[in-house]
């Protein structure tokens, strides 16, 4: 929560500066280090991070090879691994790099994309995808990859787009989820389009059972066995009221094409979360198109006369609210955005209990006692 706060203030520092891009580039610089610095200056003994130094080891043993490549999937990871301490270097580097690649690939899509980082990095630390990088060190990485591969998509560029989704499922085989983004970020939203999700949301209901079984055992690596709750999970509820909002706040129209890019990955990431009546797991599969909310909440909440003094198109329409809506509104999601965060912590606990500096505790003689 600490660093929360710091990272709000900062960004509400350069809140109206942000169109100045030296100004904006020192905004996201100085955040980007100190979350590099706080999740990768982190001692290892805490959560998976011991798992994955045991795995460490091994890829670094005298029978390495058979480690790292006797198993296809996920190999990144153990290559990763494998190269690092090949040069002598030791695990809490490992850390500290993907640590600093996943802030790197956040910022980077922040300062090019986002109207306001405020938004951004709010969005990112309150709704737990800061916190997932301390212990889910295949997949965040795998979101870091994905966070260029988005990139891909909003350029235009699919060789790209694809090169870097492969490399993400490479190191977090799920990721390959995600090779659906382009073309359905890339769908023109019109009358056929709601027809289309209307449909899919249909075949997803009658077939849930299939689905769930075939994500299950591709995010799980194995068979599992899913039993359905009742009703749908309140991170569920939320993103389709979020979404709702953005569909009355900016209505996706043509010529506004970053933003009906990232509208579309919203609407995926929510049928997706759906399967969290089965399984908790799913919620972290919905992350692949759901951390893409550090650009949907800032875009959303970007006024109409802004909008228009930053794109010049003739086709470029858009829907203009008093600016007392979005001063409203503002306040009424940082403060959600707090309450989220602050009421959701108490199931990470596990993690944040035994978080300390790496200066503070020597894991190595703890390991194996």
């Amino acid at each position: 929560m600490a660093i929360l706060i710091v990272i709000m203030a900062i960004t509400l520092l350069f809140f109206r500066s942000n169109e100045n891009k030296k100004d904006r580039k020192v905004c996201v610089s100085v955040i980007t280090t100190i979350m590099a610095c706080f999740s990768g200056l982190r001692a290892w003994w805490m959560g998976d991070l011991i798992k994955y130094f045991t795995l460490y080891r091994n890829c670094n043993g005298d029978d390495w090879y058979s480690f790292v490549f006797d198993d296809r999937a996920n190999i990144g990871i153990r290559l990763f691994f494998r190269l690092i301490g090949s040069v002598g270097l030791s695990y809490d580097v490992c850390i500290f790099m993907i640590a600093a690649f996943s802030a790197i690939a956040l910022g980077i899509v922040i300062y090019r994309y986002s109207p306001a980082p405020y938004w951004s990095y709010l969005m990112y630390i309150a709704m737990g995808f800061y916190l997932f990088t301390f212990s889910g060190l295949k997949q965040t990485i795998a979101m870091g990859f994905l966070m260029f591969a988005a990139i891909g998509i909003f350029e235009d560029k699919p060789k790209k787009f694809v090169v870097f989704t492969v490399i993400a499922a490479i190191f977090h085989a799920p990721a390959i989820i995600f090779i659906a983004a382009y073309p359905i970020a890339k769908k023109k939203i019109d009358k056929t389009y709601f027809i289309i999700f209307i449909v899919t949301v249909i075949c997803v209901f009658i077939f849930k059972d299939q689905i769930v079984s075939w994500l299950g055992e591709s995010y799980y690596d194995g068979e599992q066995s899913f039993t359905e709750s009742k009703t749908i999970g309140g991170r569920a509820l939320m993103m389709i009221l979020i979404i709702a909002l953005g569909a009355f706040l900016r209505p996706p129209r043509e010529g506004d094409r970053t933003y009906c890019k990232v509208f579309n990955l919203m609407m995926v990431a929510v049928v997706i979360q759906y399967f969290s009546i089965y399984d908790n797991g799913f919620t972290r599969l919905a992350d692949y198109y759901y951390q893409f909310i550090v650009l949907f909440m800032p875009m959303m909440l970007e006024s109409g006369q802004h909008q228009l003094e930053m794109n010049s198109s003739p086709a470029y329409k858009v829907k203009c609210h008093d600016q007392s809506v979005y001063l409203f509104l503002s306040v009424a999601i940082t403060v959600f955005a707090l309450w989220f965060y602050d009421s959701t912590i108490d199931a990470s606990q596990i993690i944040l209990q035994d978080y300390k500096f790496f200066w503070e505790i020597d894991p190595y003689s703890l390991y194996g006692s």
